[in-house]
């Protein structure tokens, strides 16, 4: 019965995370995405932030199951196969997990968090990008073109995102 409770339990996070990746995808719709790298880029990143906050509500070696689930979903869908993103969301379940050891969150804690996570993976995603001769985008137009725009815009859709898992926590437990 509490198998059943724990897997009922994990499939409603990952569903909210699907969810809140199906609202990047609308979202980036919208917001600036510029392929030719000379203009403002946006991504939206609220599944990230959601699965960030998530994660630590599930127990034991299910987060990095709930983590592998999460990046290959995305990883498939959205990346085209850059399997970086595995090793990525299981890293952000280790230290949501025990680096970050606070149960719960404030809402300017999860803004830091969620931001410096965005960060930190756009950073990772550049420098696999460069090292392997992927792109050749000058570092300093990547911060001011993509990073600081996707960090502002993401800052803001944070409060939202912490929000409605304050709402869903309540509703899953």
């Amino acid at each position: 019965m509490r198998k059943r409770m724990r897997d009922s339990y994990l499939l409603k996070c990952f569903l909210i995370v699907f969810l809140c990746f199906i609202i990047d995808s609308t979202l980036s719709f919208f917001l600036p995405y510029n392929y030719t790298k000379t203009g403002l880029t946006i991504v939206p990143c609220i599944g990230l932030m959601m699965f960030t906050l998530l994660v630590k509500t599930i127990d034991g070696a299910e987060r990095y199951f709930f983590a592998a689930l999460c990046s290959l979903y995305y990883s498939i869908v959205y990346s085209n196969s850059l399997a970086i993103y595995i090793l990525i969301y299981c890293l952000i379940a280790f230290i949501r997990s025990y680096i970050v050891k606070l149960e719960s969150l404030s809402l300017p804690e999860a803004m830091v968090f969620c931001v410096l996570t965005i960060f930190a993976q756009e950073i990772v995603l550049y420098w696999l990008m460069w090292i392997t001769n992927i792109t050749r985008y000058p570092v300093t137009s990547f911060l001011l073109m993509r990073i600081l725009p996707t960090l502002l815009v993401n800052g803001v859709l944070s409060i939202g995102v912490y929000w409605i898992y304050n709402k869903v926590k309540i509703e899953v437990e």
